[in-house]
C-alpha cells in the first residue's frame, strides 16, 4: 500500500532539513508563517505546503489567508495529523506550515553584479551559523545592498537561514561560490573594492572613505572573523569603535551598522 501524499511530503522536509538532501535533491523548506507568508507576497515558485489538521481547520484570519493564497494558486496542499507534523516544527510556536521550494539557479557574475551606479555586496565568508546568515541577508537587504555572496560553509538555504532571513532571500540577488574559488580575483575583475571587517588595527568606521562606485564588505564567522592573511588580500580594512573592554559587535549588527554608514556615506 503506497504511502499517504502527506507522509511522502513529510519525509521529504526532513530530508531537506540537512545539507546532504538539498544537495541531493535541489530543494529548500520553508517553515512557519512568515516564510510562506513572504514567498507569497514575493510569487516564489512554491512546489508543495503541508499544514497540520489544526492549520487546516484554524477559523483565523491568519491560517485561513495562507490557505486562501495557496488554493488561488493551485499549490498542491497536504494536511498531516497534528501528532506527525510535531515532529517536524518540534514545538517552535513559527506556525504549522511548511512547504518545499527549488532553490534558486544561481546567477553567472555578469548578472549578479549590477552593471552600473553605486552598488555596495554584502560577502559572508564561512558564516558557520546558519542563524546569522539569514539575519545578514535581512540587514543587507534592508540596506539597500546589491546583493549577498556566499563564502564556504555559509549557507543560505538551512531551515534556520531561510526562518531568520523573514524573506528577505526571495528579495535580494544570491550567489554561493566554493572557499576554494577565486572569488577575490572575480570582485576585483568587476572593480570592486573589497573591505575586510576586522575588530582592530583597521580604519575606523566614520573615518572610513570608499573610492569607487562597487563596494563588497566582507565578513567573517561570528565565533573566529576573517583570517589576517585572507583579510590582509582585501584592499581595505574597516572596524566599528567600541568601549575599552568590548570584544565585538554581533555579526548581524555589525552587518547592518557597516551596510547603513556605507550606503548613506556621503560621496
Amino acid at each position: 500500500m503506497a504511502a499517504p501524499e502527506w507522509r511522502i511530503l513529510l519525509q521529504l522536509l526532513k530530508q531537506i532539513a540537512i545539507p546532504r538532501g538539498r544537495l541531493a535533491t535541489g530543494l529548500f523548506s520553508l517553515e512557519g508563517y512568515r516564510s510562506m507568508e513572504r514567498a507569497l507576497r514575493n510569487d516564489a515558485p512554491v512546489r508543495e505546503v503541508l499544514v497540520s489538521r489544526k492549520f487546516a481547520d484554524a477559523d483565523t484570519a491568519r491560517e485561513k489567508s495562507i490557505l486562501e493564497e495557496v488554493s488561488r494558486r493551485g499549490l498542491p496542499l497536504r494536511i498531516a495529523p497534528d501528532e506527525d507534523f510535531a515532529e517536524l516544527n518540534a514545538g517552535r510556536g513559527i506556525g504549522e506550515v511548511f512547504a518545499v521550494m527549488p532553490i534558486p539557479a544561481e546567477p553567472d557574475w555578469e548578472s549578479f553584479i549590477r552593471p552600473q551606479g553605486r552598488s555596495l555586496l554584502m560577502v559572508g565568508w564561512n558564516l558557520g551559523d546558519p542563524g546569522n546568515t539569514g539575519a545578514v541577508i535581512r540587514s543587507a537587504l534592508a540596506a539597500g545592498c546589491s546583493g549577498f555572496l556566499a563564502v564556504g560553509t555559509t549557507d543560505p538555504w538551512h531551515p534556520k537561514s531561510v526562518r531568520t532571513s523573514m524573506g528577505s532571500l526571495f528579495a535580494l540577488p544570491i550567489l554561493k561560490v566554493a572557499e576554494d574559488r577565486a572569488w577575490l580575483a572575480d570582485l576585483d575583475q568587476y572593480e570592486f573594492e573589497t573591505v575586510a571587517t576586522v575588530c582592530r588595527d583597521a580604519e575606523t568606521l566614520p573615518a572610513l572613505k570608499l573610492s569607487g562606485s562597487r563596494t563588497a564588505l566582507v565578513l567573517g564567522s561570528e565565533a573566529f572573523g576573517l583570517p589576517d592573511a585572507l583579510a590582509a588580500q582585501m584592499k581595505r580594512r574597516v572596524t566599528i569603535p567600541m568601549p575599552e573592554g568590548v570584544d565585538s559587535y554581533s555579526i548581524n549588527a555589525a552587518a547592518a551598522v557597516l551596510a547603513y554608514t556605507m550606503m548613506n556615506a556621503d560621496e
